[in-house]
């Protein structure tokens, strides 16, 4: 049974991130969140104190069109600001965001987060289609061999996935 979190305590209609990512939320298609893949490493951190930030929290605007899912074996509350980090060819690559969708789906929970800024969105989805097609080409060097083509195999993936893969 798929649990969603409510955002605001309980109602959607006075979300505070705005009508478009409430609209993604009430929607099944997980519309505007890419989904991170499994295999790939991802760090958290929550982020705990305003005075650190860059932004207080209460001036944070929530309007970059993305989000990013992922799975967690913590529970992380709605609300919650994150900063995750992708490794990504030998650079770690950082994004910011509040988390808007905790799903629990048995042993993990698939966290949603809404990114903070506009920018982040363009780069969040390039380092995610490079995650997306590492991914691909791990299975493909473990079930065609270590001499499968990089470029054939981003190719290939470009051919099959991109055209599906979430938009901004």
């Amino acid at each position: 049974m798929m649990q969603q979190a409510e955002i605001n305590n309980g109602n959607m209609a006075r979300s505070p991130f705005g009508d478009n990512v409430r609209a993604r939320l009430e929607s099944s298609s997980m519309e505007g969140f890419i989904r991170h893949p499994r295999a790939f490493p991802i760090t958290l951190r929550r982020i705990w104190f305003e005075r650190f930030e860059r932004k207080p929290h209460r001036n944070m605007r929530y309007d970059s069109d993305l989000g990013i899912c992922f799975r967690s074996k913590k529970y992380i509350p709605t609300g919650a600001i994150l900063e995750i980090t992708i490794p990504l060819r030998g650079e770690e690559q950082k994004f910011r965001g509040k988390v808007v969708l905790v799903r629990h789906r048995g042993d993990y929970f698939e966290i949603g987060i809404w990114l903070e800024e506009k920018q982040d969105a363009h780069r969040a989805r390039m380092v995610e289609q490079i995650c997306h097609i590492e991914t691909y080409l791990k299975d493909k060097h473990r079930k065609e061999g270590p001499f499968v083509s990089r470029e054939r195999v981003a190719e290939e993936w470009i051919s099959k996935f991109a055209g599906s893969f979430p938009g901004i």
